[in-house]
């Protein structure tokens, strides 16, 4: 395992995650929390393979990648207008998969 620091943000969102991390095996593994206030780990898969080194530095990476999300459960909405006894429910949709950039850099 090797110790980076990182930023991680979805493409074109303003949102930033920043930290250290750690790259174990090409995969980048961030602490984060969840919206339930309780930590865990979060892996970005073939962060090594996706990355290329910053204006030809050794230590220094950036690059996008691409984290598919299976049956992802979406909220509904319903049509008011027509029916006032439904409020809506959730669907489940197969993948979603989203974009993003990446940048890190090695600490000794």
């Amino acid at each position: 395992m090797q110790k980076v620091v990182y930023c991680v943000s979805k493409v074109n969102r303003d949102e930033k995650l920043k930290g250290v991390g750690y790259l174990a095996e090409g995969n980048l593994l961030i602490p984060a929390t969840s919206q339930k206030g309780k930590t865990y780990i979060r892996v970005f898969e073939g962060v090594a393979e996706k990355c290329k080194p910053v204006n030809e530095q050794k230590n220094e990476f950036k690059g996008y990648v691409d984290v598919i999300y299976t049956n992802v459960p979406v909220f509904k909405s319903v049509d008011h207008d027509s029916d006032e006894n439904k409020e809506g429910s959730y669907e489940i949709i197969d993948q979603i998969e989203t974009t993003y950039y990446i940048w890190l850099k090695f600490v000794d």
